[in-house]
């Protein structure tokens, strides 16, 4: 049980990546807060945890949800060791997002406040509940695209690409609190967000080429996310960790995932 003792907020959680963490977490020992937006899907999740699982209805852009999540997992199990930072408005990556000169404000507001903001703020009322648990672990998603350029998708980068320079920040500012900062950069992932893309052979095929090895599950990104809430990575902070089968060490740019029929 590698996470024996740990209680974690894991928000996203509602599907995907984040889902397959909190199911992977629970079976190791975790007790896990879903967050989300999603209420649906949350509750689903939450449910399949059992007693070691609750889920919070939150939109991570909102100060007071957020503060509300961390009060109300410290009330449910005791107290706080991780924070995994996984919302992400999907829905906007996919249908909205654009190069700068076409993007809506609204879009790029939108991001940021999902991405970035909603990063800042389960860090800023999470952590010190860290803090008081004697550390922890955060651990914050961000992108390949944060690092490698890709045109089209340009406030998802541009978010995410904030994300990697606040775990730095953060990872020097609360080390002698024995709290411990990183990122997890996914490559492509198949989950329901990715499905526009795989559902089309062409794209799928075109996509399989941009790797190494092959397109990552969503259990590859939460098995990683595993390893860094444990004690085996207590070495581990302030890293920004490419799990994405070779993506970024085989390309340098990528074409706009959309053109790929």
């Amino acid at each position: 049980m590698k996470l024996h003792g740990k209680v974690a907020v894991i928000t996203g959680a509602a599907s995907g990546m984040g889902a397959a963490a909190a199911r992977l977490f629970v079976s190791e020992g975790a007790q896990v807060v879903v967050a989300d937006v999603d209420e649906e899907g949350g509750r689903a999740v939450a449910a399949e945890l059992g007693d070691a699982g609750l889920f919070v209805r939150t939109d991570v852009s909102d100060s007071e949800q957020v503060q509300a999540l961390v009060r109300m997992a410290v009330k449910r199990f005791g107290r706080l060791t991780t924070l995994y930072n996984n919302a992400a408005p999907l829905r906007l990556v996919n249908e909205e997002d654009r190069s700068v000169t076409e993007l809506p404000e609204e879009v790029f507001d939108r991001m940021w406040a999902v991405v970035t903001r909603g990063t800042f703020l389960v860090c800023k009322y999470g952590i010190p509940e860290l803090i008081r648990a004697g550390g922890g672990s955060v651990i914050n998603t961000s992108t390949v695209d944060a690092v490698v350029g890709q045109g089209g998708y340009d406030a998802y980068s541009a978010a995410k690409g904030g994300v990697l320079s606040l775990t730095r920040a953060m990872a020097v500012g609360f080390a002698e609190h024995g709290v411990r900062v990183n990122a997890i950069l996914p490559g492509f992932v198949r989950t329901p967000a990715s499905e526009p893309w795989l559902s089309r052979e062409a794209s799928r095929r075109a996509i399989e080429g941009l790797h190494l090895t092959r397109i990552g599950e969503p259990e590859d990104i939460a098995r990683f996310a595993l390893y860094l809430a444990s004690d085996d990575s207590a070495y581990v902070t302030g890293g920004w960790h490419c799990i994405d089968g070779g993506f970024t060490a085989f390309k340098t740019t990528v074409t706009d995932y959309g053109g790929l029929e």
